[in-house]
């Protein structure tokens, strides 16, 4: 089995070591290595994130180039994970291809505790931690002001990273309740009782039967108030 590589981020690196030594690590960083970084930094500009470049220790470097080589790399609609970049030289003509892997650290939002499908999420179920938003699920919370408020659509296990298609708008009618029904038409309203046939979140439409034993469809305002429309 081949073994594992360790990958290591030449600044992270750097900047655990004493002085002394971090100067003689300096002087061993291969010039063509601060290149990708840059690169991939200039890429992610713009993210949302801190980007860190980390590089196999046994990456065999590129052949010697008359002048700094370039990063000719296409673009690519992600800069995160494990990437491979072309170095080139034009003197002598040459392409390399090196291996990296591109961490992009921010805040994620994570569960402390299991919770199960339906909970109402509360600054207590939370926590925000570091992480590398390469090994993430896709529309992952970075703000607990993403999902407070919000039911959970399934259950989610202790210390899962919250992406936000696996919530929903909160209940606040569910079936069976009494609600308070407003009627609106073109040129009155008016207010009556009914019950909820369906569960909705605020915005959604729902079935309710009035007191006549009517049932109408009903625009979810509130937490126990509906509008019919006419």
């Amino acid at each position: 089995m081949k073994p594992a590589r360790l990958w290591l981020g030449a600044a992270a690196l750097l900047s655990a070591l004493p002085a002394p030594a971090a100067a003689q690590a300096a002087a061993r960083v291969p010039a063509w290595q601060p290149l990708i970084e840059q690169h991939v930094e200039r890429q992610n500009a713009s993210a949302a994130w801190r980007t860190v470049v980390e590089f196999a220790p046994d990456e065999v470097g590129p052949p010697a180039c008359q002048r700094p080589p370039r990063v000719v790399d296409t673009a690519r609609p992600r800069w995160l994970g494990p990437l491979t970049l072309t170095l080139q030289c034009d003197q002598p003509a040459w392409r390399w291809s090196v291996n990296v892997r591109v961490r992009g650290l921010a805040t994620v939002v994570q569960t402390v505790r299991a919770l199960p499908a339906g909970t109402r999420l509360n600054a207590d179920d939370l926590r925000l931690i570091e992480a590398d938003l390469a090994t993430e699920p896709a529309g992952v919370a970075t703000a607990l002001e993403q999902v407070i408020g919000r039911e959970t659509a399934r259950t989610l296990r202790e210390n899962a990273s919250l992406a936000l298609n696996v919530l929903r708008a909160a209940t606040v009618i569910r079936a069976g309740d009494r609600v308070s029904v407003r009627v609106l038409g073109q040129s009155f309203q008016v207010s009556t009782d009914g019950i909820a046939q369906q569960g909705g979140a605020v915005g959604d439409t729902i079935r309710v039967k009035l007191a006549d034993g009517k049932q109408v469809p009903a625009s979810v305002v509130g937490a126990g108030h509906v509008d019919v429309k006419l």
